[in-house]
C-alpha cells in the first residue's frame, strides 16, 4: 500500500499516563523495579459487596473515574503533539485514529450517579457513544483529518495503529494521531467478574500459580509521520484475524494464534529467526495463555525473550495496543527488555519462561501480541533497524 520509495511511518511523539506514573519515563522507570501489587475497589453487584483489583491511572486507592477523561486525553496527547513537533497546520491534516473498550462510559456513568443524588431523572449511558471521544479530541487539537474509532476489545488500540501506519504507507495522509484509552467503569468491572476471570492475587502469565486477570486504567498516544534518523522505530509489518472459537477466549490449540503471528511476519517480511524479543499478550488466564503459547510454540522452534507487561499495568483492555508499545520501545531505547522477577521463570508448565531480570537487547525486530473477546486477534511487529 506504500506509495512509491516512501519509507515507513515512525513513532516521532508518545505520551502516555498508566499506573506506573503520568509521563512516559516515569512509566518506563517502574518497568526497571518489580510489579506493584494491585488496589482495590468495592463493587456493589446484586445487594453484596466484592473487592475487585486494579491498577488505576493516578494512584487512587478506590473509586471510578469521572471527567477524568478529558484532562487526561489532553495532557496524554499534547506530550505527544509536543514531542512530534508537528506545526499547526500539519496538526490539522493528521488523521485520527482512538482505539477503546470502554470510551466515556466512566463519563457517563458519574452522570447516572449524580442524577441519582440530585433527584434527576436518571439515565443509564445517557451520551455514550464511539465517536465522542474523537469529536472531543478533535474539537481540542483542531483537527481536520479523518477520525475513526475502534471498538475491537483488547485489540482496538493496536488495530488502529495499523490501520494508521497503513493509512500513511498508502499516502492518504502525512502524519497520524494515534490514542488509546481506558478508564475505570462499572460497567467493564461487572463483565469481569460475571466471567470470573479476576485474579486473587496478582497477575502472573504462563506461570503455575496464575488465577486470572487485573484491570487497569492507562491512556497512551502516538504521532506517526516521516522521520529520517537512524533507529527509529516504526511499524514494520501487522495482521488480524477473527477466531470464531469462542465469545471471550481464543481456540486452545492455539491455532488461530499461529496464524495470526504467522501473517505478521508475513507482512513483515521475516522468519521467526528474524525475531528480537516477543511482547506477550499475557492475561494470566487460563485459557488465553495457553492459546497463546501454543501458537508461539508452533512458529518458533526456539522462542526468543519473551516478556509481559501486564503484570506492572494490570490489563488496560482496549489501550493496550498503544500504550504496552510505548513501554516496550521505550524500555528498549533505554538496550533493555523488562523482566518480571518469579513470574514464569521456568517453562515446564505451558513451555513458555518470561524474563526475570532485564536483559540487554540491540536493535532488532520485535512481535507484540494482542487478543480480545470477540475472536478478534491482532500481531504487530515493530523495528527499530532501517526503514524500507
Amino acid at each position: 500500500m506504500r506509495g512509491p520509495q516512501q519509507a515507513r511511518p515512525a513513532f516521532i511523539g508518545v505520551g502516555l499516563a498508566c499506573h506506573l506514573g503520568t509521563s512516559v519515563s516515569a512509566c518506563v522507570d517502574g518497568l526497571f523495579r518489580p510489579p506493584p501489587p494491585p488496589r482495590h475497589f468495592d463493587l456493589e453487584i446484586g445487594g453484596r459487596t466484592e473487592r475487585i483489583p486494579y491498577k488505576p491511572m493516578d494512584g487512587a486507592s478506590s473509586g471510578f473515574s469521572s471527567d477524568r477523561l478529558f484532562t487526561v486525553l489532553e495532557d496524554v496527547i499534547s506530550a505527544a503533539v509536543d514531542e512530534a513537533g508537528l506545526r499547526p497546520q500539519e496538526l490539522q491534516k493528521a488523521w485520527l485514529f482512538v482505539g477503546s473498550s470502554s470510551f466515556d462510559i466512566s463519563v457517563t456513568e458519574q452522570q447516572y450517579r449524580h442524577d441519582l443524588a440530585s433527584g434527576d431523572p436518571p439515565l443509564p449511558l445517557r451520551d455514550a457513544g464511539f465517536a465522542l471521544v474523537a469529536e472531543w479530541v478533535r474539537n481540542r487539537f483542531d483537527l481536520r483529518g479523518e477520525d475513526f474509532s475502534f471498538n475491537t476489545a483488547c485489540t482496538a488500540s493496536a488495530n488502529a495503529l495499523w490501520y494508521a501506519s497503513r493509512a500513511i504507507e498508502a499516502g492518504w495522509t502525512q502524519h497520524a494521531l494515534v490514542v488509546g484509552v481506558e478508564l475505570m467503569n462499572n460497567i467493564t468491572a461487572q463483565g469481569f467478574h460475571g466471567l470470573g476471570l479476576f485474579s486473587r492475587s496478582v497477575m502472573k502469565p504462563f506461570d503455575q500459580g496464575r488465577d486470572g486477570l487485573v484491570l487497569g486504567e492507562a491512556c497512551g498516544a502516538i504521532v506517526l509521520g516521516p522521520d529520517r534518523r537512524p533507529g527509529a522505530f516504526h511499524l514494520k509489518g501487522g495482521a488480524n484475524r477473527c477466531d470464531s472459537h469462542s465469545m471471550s477466549a481464543a481456540n486452545p490449540d492455539g491455532s488461530s494464534i499461529a496464524a495470526v503471528i504467522g501473517e505478521a511476519l508475513d507482512a513483515a517480511d521475516l522468519a521467526p529467526g528474524d525475531v528480537t524479543a516477543i511482547k506477550a499478550h499475557g492475561t494470566a488466564s487460563l485459557l488465553n495463555d495457553e492459546a497463546e503459547a501454543a501458537g508461539m510454540l508452533a512458529i518458533f522452534d526456539r522462542l526468543p525473550a519473551v516478556c509481559a507487561l501486564k503484570p506492572f499495568i494490570g490489563h488496560t483492555l482496549g489501550a493496550c495496543g498503544v500504550v504496552e508499545l510505548i513501554l516496550l520501545c521505550k524500555a528498549i531505547e533505554r538496550g533493555q527488555v523488562p523482566g518480571t522477577p518469579g513470574i514464569a521463570a521456568d517453562s515446564n508448565v505451558l513451555g513458555v519462561s518470561l524474563t526475570q531480570g532485564t536483559r540487554p537487547v540491540r536493535p532488532g525486530n520485535f512481535l507484540l501480541n494482542f487478543f480480545g473477546f470477540g475472536g478478534s486477534n491482532t500481531c504487530l511487529v515493530v523495528s527499530n533497524r532501517d526503514r524500507v
